[in-house]
């Protein structure tokens, strides 16, 4: 699958993932960002699809509250072995993690199903068309396509130099239909997502001291720097926190 390559995403870089964003997360806003992506979608009774699951939180937290099964998909074979070492025991046996295959697909059943997510993952993903191609193929029919990411005014998604892949509304929208979803929804949540930016920020400054002691102070000084400017991308407008919701075209739609 084809994914911008970030040195970031590493084993030893897990201690300083949680101190930014919490216990096995990897992406901002922590529980209430995993709720609130979710808000408007029956979990009771899915079988669920995490598309690049990370350190496996949010499968972890979906799996205890609502215990349905969820199967996780990643490009790094390590983030399979520390969720499976990491997963809670009392829902071990509803979760399942995996990479995909040689081929580039992903290995589970055909139409086996109910939801598909991904958190703060696909702004990392150039070939949106063959992953959401593979997504459409093992949803059920009607089943639901959900998506927390970044959108921007200018999409770069041509350009193979950048480190992400900034979409806009139109690409998004253009990419799914391709790929076999419709009723798409795009529901703005910048200025939620920019509360949870200045929580991060508050709760890095309370652990200033912790964060330059085990990991350095240029470590502390990057990510107070990327996150004020997120907070004026959002608050300018510059980027925008979007929820995505689609549904798996049925046949004869």
């Amino acid at each position: 699958m084809n994914q911008t390559s970030d040195p970031i995403y590493t084993p030893e870089n897990v201690p300083l993932f949680e101190v930014i964003y919490g216990k096995n997360l990897i992406s901002l806003g922590g529980v209430d960002a995993i709720n609130n992506m979710l808000s408007d979608v029956d979990l009771k009774g899915l079988k669920a699809l995490d598309i690049g699951f990370g350190l496996g939180g949010v499968a972890f937290y979906l799996a205890k509250k609502y215990q349905i099964e969820i199967a996780g998909i990643e490009i790094h074979s390590w983030m399979v072995e520390y969720a499976n070492a990491h997963a809670p025991k009392n829902v071990s046996h509803l979760l399942k993690f995996a990479t995909y295959n040689k081929a580039g697909e992903i290995p589970f059943e055909i139409a086996s199903f109910n939801l598909a997510y991904s958190k703060g993952v696909l702004n990392h993903v150039r070939d949106k068309d063959g992953l959401f191609r593979e997504i459409n193929k093992v949803l059920k029919t009607n089943g639901l396509f959900v998506i927390a990411d970044w959108i921007y005014t200018e999409s770069n998604a041509t350009d193979d130099s950048s480190p992400l892949v900034k979409e806009t509304q139109e690409t998004y929208r253009r990419v799914l239909e391709k790929t076999g979803f419709i009723d798409i929804d795009f529901r703005d949540d910048s200025k939620i997502f920019l509360d949870y930016v200045k929580k991060l920020l508050e709760n890095i400054t309370k652990r200033r001291e912790f964060i330059e002691k085990e990991f350095s102070e240029e470590i502390f000084s990057e990510i107070w720097q990327d996150h004020q400017k997120l907070i004026n991308d959002i608050s300018y407008k510059r980027k925008f926190a979007i929820r995505i919701k689609a549904r798996k075209i049925s046949n004869g739609q």
